[in-house]
C-alpha cells in the first residue's frame, strides 16, 4: 500500500461496464440479475445500452 500526501488525488477503481445485447436489454432485471454478482464486488457498474444504427428508426 502506498502512503499519499494529504492534498495528493488518488483516483478510484474503474468500475465494470457492460455492453448488453438487445436480447438482454429487452429483459433489464434478467440483465441484472445476470451481472449482479460482479457488480455487487465493486457496488457501482456502468451499463452502456446497445447502440441504434440509423436504420433502426
Amino acid at each position: 500500500m502506498t502512503h499519499s500526501r494529504p492534498n495528493e488525488f488518488i483516483p478510484p477503481p474503474e468500475c465494470p461496464v457492460f455492453e448488453p445485447s438487445w436480447e438482454e436489454f429487452a429483459d433489464p432485471f434478467g440483465f441484472i440479475n445476470k451481472i449482479r454478482p460482479i457488480a455487487e464486488n465493486t457496488g457501482i457498474c456502468k451499463i452502456r445500452p446497445p447502440p441504434v444504427s440509423f436504420f433502426d428508426i
